[in-house]
């Protein structure tokens, strides 16, 4: 059984450019290392992510995502469970923090190609709620 779940959150103040770029590098990492897709976008102090993969490993990562001191005001716009990957060709190369970048690879994910899809409802809500972040933008 696999599991997406997508947020948005507002980051920390206190971090620096630094915290940002060493989060994505390890975000990279680990979820490259346990085939977890999605995205992640850091932009303006809001991140928006989504991570989709094996069921404990998507609900015990999102647990510690709510604790992390990064970032506050979790709210999850998402949470669905298949038995298919939905996002797999969005691995975590589409991790971004620069706002021109974050742009160009929110688009990106935007123009997922629908015979890909497999649940035409989640695509949409995906969407939606993306375009209404990238608003912040």
């Amino acid at each position: 059984m696999l599991l997406t779940i997508c947020y948005i959150s507002n980051a920390s103040e206190k971090l620096k450019s630094e915290d940002i770029e060493m989060l994505m590098v390890e975000t990279k990492a680990f979820n490259n290392a346990n085939n977890i897709g999605g995205i992640l976008i850091y932009s303006d102090l809001t991140f928006f992510q989504i991570i989709e993969g094996e069921y404990d490993l998507i609900k015990s990562l999102f647990k510690k995502i709510e604790q992390d001191y990064r970032h506050y005001n979790v709210l999850k716009i998402l949470e669905t469970k298949s038995t298919k990957m939905r996002y797999e060709r969005f691995n975590s190369k589409y991790i971004t923090y620069h706002r021109e970048e974050a742009n160009i690879e929110l688009q990106k994910f935007l123009e997922i190609d629908d015979n890909n899809m497999s649940d035409h409802e989640l695509h949409n809500l995906v969407v939606y709620q993306s375009k209404v972040l990238s608003n912040i933008y």
